[in-house]
């Protein structure tokens, strides 16, 4: 993701195109992104990734070819292997529930996901099915003691 330093109203809307957008801040500041890569927890970033972000932005919306980027900065989104969410309890630790794995969703689905974990915690009937987002499903990387 980029920033670029622009004076206030340069830009009104946010713009989408397939996986760029531009969200225009209200002090002028203008956010450019994003890419997705499988990197594990690397969040190093490249100058050729701010030049990619940099040309993306000015195709989408001119009036950003000539502002200067302030900030460019790698994010973490943490998901699951087969791409649902962990909520409930830990299937190993006492008192421990998990409510992790949302990926590009976890704002989206907080709501709902902070409903059902509660109702999990304070035994009260869920919101839905708490099923599908088991800890112990069989993808969630526990650590097994082994008796050798």
């Amino acid at each position: 993701m980029i920033l670029f330093r622009g004076p206030p109203g340069l830009i009104s809307r946010m713009v989408l195109n397939k996986d760029q957008y531009i969200i225009p801040r209200r002090d002028g500041h203008v956010l450019a992104g994003s890419s997705l890569e499988n990197v594990g927890f690397d969040k190093s970033t490249t100058e050729a990734a701010a030049q990619t972000f940099h040309a993306a932005a000015a195709r989408l919306v001119p009036a950003l070819a000539d502002l200067p980027i302030e900030k460019h900065w790698a994010g973490l989104r943490p998901g699951s292997p087969q791409g649902i969410p962990y909520i409930g309890p830990h299937p190993e630790v006492e008192g421990l529930f998990v409510n992790a794995g949302h990926y590009r969703n976890g704002v989206v689905m907080s709501i709902g996901a902070c409903r059902l974990l509660t109702d999990l915690i304070m035994g009260q009937s869920p919101i839905c099915d708490p099923s599908p987002y088991r800890i112990d499903r069989g993808d969630f990387p526990v650590r097994r003691n082994n008796a050798n």
